[in-house]
């Protein structure tokens, strides 16, 4: 499957609900109102994905750019975001399926630690409707869901 074939049903504007899911904590979900904007590049070769959101009053935003090459089922991207990077670009690798279903998985430096890895799901959109997941993957594997929003197509 190629993005350029399907990117017509990602392009457009969203709007949804952002949950920000800090699992250390004793309440750990923060959700508020988002915005999403899906537009294609380069001939439509590649799916540029804006959003942004809220947390504790503060509007957070992020970016994710994904291609992939001809016909096959690789994908890259590249993926910031306001609120919990630290000015790096996270360089993600994954697959598109047939079904048009992106799985991205990148990874990040923290501190007297190994690296940690992030996986998002971005399923193709159906019925108007689009959902993102970030899961954060410890170095011993342990996966955590740590942002999962829902858009309704505008």
């Amino acid at each position: 499957m190629k993005i350029k074939d399907i990117n017509n049903k990602f392009i457009g504007n969203w709007y949804g609900k952002y949950r920000l899911i800090l699992s250390w904590l004793p309440n750990p979900d923060f959700i508020s109102n988002s915005n999403m904007t899906i537009k294609t590049i380069a001939n439509g070769k590649f799916i540029v994905m804006t959003y942004d959101w809220q947390h504790e009053d503060q509007t957070q935003d992020g970016l994710i750019l994904v291609g992939n090459e001809n016909k096959l089922s690789e994908v890259t991207a590249s993926w910031v975001d306001s609120w919990g990077m630290s000015g790096k670009i996270m360089n993600c690798n994954g697959k598109i399926n047939e079904h048009g279903d992106i799985t991205l998985l990148g990874s990040y430096e923290v501190t007297d630690s190994p690296n940690w890895g992030w996986r998002i799901e971005i399923p193709c959109p159906s019925e108007n409707k689009i959902r993102i997941k970030m899961y954060n993957i410890s170095p011993d594997g342990e996966e955590s869901l740590a942002g999962d929003a829902n858009y309704d197509r505008v």
